[in-house]
């Protein structure tokens, strides 16, 4: 596959920041570290979609995008979303691969799922990426390799 320059430089930053004491030790401890605080993030991104619904409720459109965008929640919410893909991407990088992989990957185990339920016409569900080496083939083959690896 092949990795963005900004996904790519991204993961090294968070590699190079990362207090935390077992980083990159691909141990136990860092796993439930890293998993608590996805956890803990997404927690907090949910927590901070409640406070919007609290207040706006759940029918009033005008209230829940004023509350959205005039008062700050966006800004909230992509806050507390970064903060979710800085434990995503570590994760990624805890189990040897990176965030535009583990995309690739997902779409693949979903472009299948929505083929083997053929809810659409023969032939019209399109592999959705252009690069020539993010070909259905291609990403089929990596994977079939990495199951064989890991058995």
């Amino acid at each position: 596959m092949t990795i963005s320059r900004t996904t790519e430089e991204y993961q090294r930053f968070l590699n190079d920041t990362s207090w935390y004491t077992h980083t990159n030790e691909h141990n136990a401890p860092e796993l439930m570290y890293l998993t608590l605080g996805l956890a803990g993030e997404s927690g907090e991104f949910a927590d901070a979609v409640k406070k919007i619904i609290r207040v706006s409720g759940t029918n009033d459109d005008e209230s829940f995008k004023a509350l959205l965008l005039e008062k700050g929640g966006e800004e909230k919410l992509l806050e507390e979303l970064g903060d979710v893909l800085w434990y995503l991407t570590k994760l990624a990088d805890f189990l040897g691969t990176s965030t535009e992989d583990l995309m690739v990957e997902n779409t693949y185990k979903l472009y299948n799922r929505l083929n083997d339920r053929n809810q659409f016409p023969e032939g019209t569900l399109k592999w959705p990426f252009t690069n020539p080496f993010l070909t259905y083939d291609k990403v089929k083959e990596k994977l079939d390799v990495c199951v064989d690896e890991k058995v």
